[in-house]
């Protein structure tokens, strides 16, 4: 959502919205994203001092992500809370472009965060055998110290 500053300061703080966004183009350049549904985003803006603005993001989306290792379509749900500083002043804030809000850059970083950075729906037989007790694995070395526990 963008808002201009003047429309901002117009409006009573907190100011709370629904909004459904297509991030389709947005998510479009990662290679893992096969697809996603409209995001759907709720928003609430706080004043927090001159043209600096906390935004309090309830995010909502779901992505068809490849499988890491068949490559196969996996669905991924991302459901998240964030809260994003901008301000025109602020080094460690998002940066209000001009005399305009824009939202949908943190929206965009908040779900690319949030995503699993590999996720696999495959499962392996294991080689390794399980049945051995565990102070048989002990190391010769260490052995007389499990009587000090």
């Amino acid at each position: 959502m963008r808002f201009a500053l003047s429309q901002l300061r117009k409006l009573p703080m907190p100011h709370s919205f629904y909004e459904e966004i297509d991030l389709s183009n947005e998510l479009d350049g990662f290679e893992d994203i096969i697809s996603s549904s409209l995001c759907k985003v709720t928003t609430t803006i706080k004043e927090r001092g001159i043209d600096t603005y906390l935004c309090d993001f309830d995010i909502s989306i779901d992505l068809v992500v490849e499988d890491s290792i068949t490559l196969e379509a996996i669905d991924y749900k991302v459901e998240v809370k964030s809260s994003e500083l901008f301000s025109n002043s602020e080094e460690d804030a998002y940066p209000i472009d001009g005399f305009t809000l824009d939202t949908k850059d943190a929206i965009v970083t908040t779900i690319l965060s949030n995503k699993p950075m590999s996720i696999s729906n495959s499962t392996f037989e294991s080689d390794v055998d399980d049945s051995e007790d565990e102070e048989d694995n002990i190391n010769p070395a260490f052995a007389s110290l499990k009587d000090l526990l």
